[in-house]
Order: C-alpha cells, then sequence, then structure tokens
C-alpha cells in the first residue's frame, strides 16, 4: 500500500500528543518522529484518509504549535 507523506515542524513537547491523538484514529496514519529536538515529524497517510488528518491537524494545530505542514515528495524516515 502506498502511502501519502507530510512533514510538519511541532512543539517538541507535543510529540507524544499528536501521536496519540493520530493512533486514536486507527489506521487513518503513522506519526514518525525525525528530529526530536526540533520537533519535526512525518505523517504516513493511507490512502483515503489524507482530508481527514489535515482536518485533525487543524482542529489541534494551536494545541500542539504546528508550525508548518506540507506534503512531501519522498520520506526522509524509514
Amino acid at each position: 500500500m502506498d502511502t501519502i507523506t507530510y512533514r510538519a515542524r511541532i512543539d517538541k513537547t507535543q510529540i507524544g500528543f499528536l501521536n496519540s491523538n493520530v493512533e486514536s484514529y486507527e489506521g487513518i496514519a503513522v506519526v514518525r518522529t525525525l528530529h526530536a529536538p526540533s520537533g519535526i515529524v512525518e505523517l504516513w497517510i493511507s490512502p483515503g484518509f489524507e482530508d481527514l488528518v489535515n482536518e485533525i491537524m487543524n482542529d489541534i494545530a494551536d494545541e500542539i504549535g504546528l508550525q508548518y505542514l506540507y506534503k512531501a515528495t519522498q520520506r526522509l524516515s524509514s
């Protein structure tokens, strides 16, 4: 299954919170931490769930200190 990759920068203290939120929607995405000290994460989104993940990220943006979110052309983590 091909996934859609997004990259984001959030408050580093909120990485666990983001991961818990995404995991609560079983099967929609996986959160990978690329650089914890900077709060840079990657989201591997299952096909068909891109809009839902964007909605979730927008809903919790202030709470997680979202600085940016963009669709990546390739994964940086494995």
